[in-house]
């Protein structure tokens, strides 16, 4: 219930903010591109307040999705298995 109340009062100040925008400048440009931002997040709110919520169900049965990763999207070290830490080694070089 809080984070229907805050989605609310953070609708609210985006209005008021672009309603004072608008009201200085007035420029119908403006106009246009703020009442697309506030269609956008209106319907963003009405999604996210309103919807159904349904618990989220993660297909984990893939072998990227199974790996942790890191902060770069790399899988983290270790975490692979012995055939495919085998499969990503260099072939030797012949000298």
């Amino acid at each position: 219930m809080l984070d229907r109340i805050l989605v609310f009062i953070s609708l609210v100040a985006l209005i008021v903010f672009c309603g004072v925008v608008v009201g200085f400048v007035a420029e119908p440009d403006l106009v246009i591109v703020t009442a697309l931002i506030l269609a956008l997040a209106s319907h963003d709110f009405w999604i996210s307040v309103f919807r159904k919520q349904e618990p989220s169900k993660l297909d984990t049965d893939s072998k990227i999705e199974a790996l942790p990763t890191g902060v770069s999207g790399k899988p983290v070290a270790g975490s692979a298995t012995k055939k495919e830490t085998k499969s990503r080694r260099k072939p030797a070089s012949k000298k």
